[in-house]
């Protein structure tokens, strides 16, 4: 899409109109199931979800800076005793499906804002772990 800021504002108009509003990092949010990764207090992929990753994520509901459990769709039925744990703890959780989403990420823990996590469970696999 062609630089906004050297556009008058007619011309930003129908940018916005044809291409949609620019969005900061798309990626990174298509591959945390719509959020962005510095708010990401857990994630595990769809094979972690049957293992470790369970406990994992089963260990991060406890964090107090916890304010939602995101589950992709195709991990419903492994994630219900995190949806189970979540509803108890009073977090929220959701259940996302879109088509643009990338990577193997099943399983997301929120926060409001940003936290400081190194590394998540996810990234490990990814690294080849």
């Amino acid at each position: 899409m062609a630089d906004l800021g050297n556009k008058d504002e007619l011309e930003k108009a129908l940018l916005v109109g044809i291409h949609g509003a620019p969005e900061l990092r798309r990626a990174e949010r298509r591959r945390f199931l719509g959020f962005f990764r510095e708010r990401v207090i857990e994630a595990v992929t769809f094979s972690q979800l049957k293992g470790k990753g369970l406990q994992a994520m089963s260990k991060a509901v406890l964090d107090p800076r916890a304010v939602e459990l995101v589950i992709h769709q195709d991990a419903r039925q492994d994630a219900m005793p995190l949806m189970i744990q979540a509803r108890k703890k009073g977090l929220d959780f959701t259940i996302v499906s879109n088509p643009d989403f990338i990577g193997k990420v099943a399983v997301v823990l929120v926060a409001a804002d940003a936290v400081d996590i190194p590394r998540l469970l996810a990234e490990e696999e990814k690294a080849g772990n």
